[in-house]
């Protein structure tokens, strides 16, 4: 690290648990985050700001106005462009000495093997069942990390995954699909905005503390934040050993 990045993450460094060594494992880190909405917004701020040093960006939607509420990565003058475009530019504004790849996209099993290639860890910031479960899916076949958060209203929830510890995977909390009827109907709840900012918070801290061997990760339990209540509870989940994404590895005809 040069001098300016020395004195950019001085608070960092400041911190035994992270230290010299421990800045310089982020700026040799790659992470990709797979959704740049409420989530990803915030995740990538936080990212970006610790000094990851390659982050790619996987998203094909566009900004719109009413993303504003809770996306605090983009300003009113990125609506109508292609979020990856406008999260690129933002987070360069904040950090010029990152490497941001760009994919505008959606995220699929066939198309992962160019966004997982030396990848050190999976950031979920999708909005909907199947791309969770897919994205989860992948982290385990290719034993990636992988740090989940989702949301509802004023609720949110955080976990990861590492296949290499013989944790818990998304497939154990949730083993049934709730169908698209189901998601459809929760896209006309709504949600608070700093909600999301709790639990994207708390994903980019998840990221940092695995990539640097920091503390305990928050895995083989469900965290979650009701806003509304001011509650943080925790809840043990146990690996179900008949899971369809965790216990059923040999499949790899996503990647033909």
């Amino acid at each position: 690290m040069d001098k300016i990045e020395l004195e950019r993450y001085t608070r960092h460094i400041l911190l035994k648990e992270i230290g010299g060594s421990g800045q310089q494992l982020l700026k040799n880190s790659c992470v990709t985050v797979v959704g740049a909405g409420g989530l990803g917004s915030v995740i990538l701020y936080y990212l970006a700001a610790a000094g990851i040093g390659c982050i790619r960006i996987v998203d094909n939607d566009i900004v719109s106005l009413s993303n504003l509420q809770r996306q605090i990565l983009f300003k009113e003058e990125d609506v109508g462009k292609k979020k990856v475009i406008a999260a690129k530019k933002n987070l360069l504004d904040l950090n010029s000495h990152l490497n941001i790849e760009t994919f505008d996209e959606k995220f699929s099993e066939k198309s992962s093997r160019k966004l997982i290639k030396n990848c050190d860890i999976f950031i979920d910031g999708t909005d909907n069942f199947k791309s969770k479960s897919s994205i989860c899916k992948i982290a385990f076949k290719e034993n990636i990390p992988l740090v989940y958060g989702g949301l509802s209203q004023w609720e949110g929830q955080i976990c990861v995954f590492d296949p290499k510890s013989a944790s818990i995977c998304f497939g154990c909390i949730f083993p049934n699909d709730p169908g698209q009827e189901f998601e459809e109907s929760c896209l006309n709840f709504g949600i608070i905005g700093p909600t999301v900012g709790v639990i994207g918070s708390l994903m980019a801290a998840e990221v940092i503390k695995f990539l640097t061997s920091c503390g305990k990760p928050i895995m083989n339990k469900i965290l979650t934040y009701d806003c509304l209540q001011g509650e943080f509870q925790e809840f043990l989940v146990e690996k179900i050993n008949s899971c369809d994404i965790c216990s059923n590895l040999n499949d790899v005809s996503y990647l033909e």
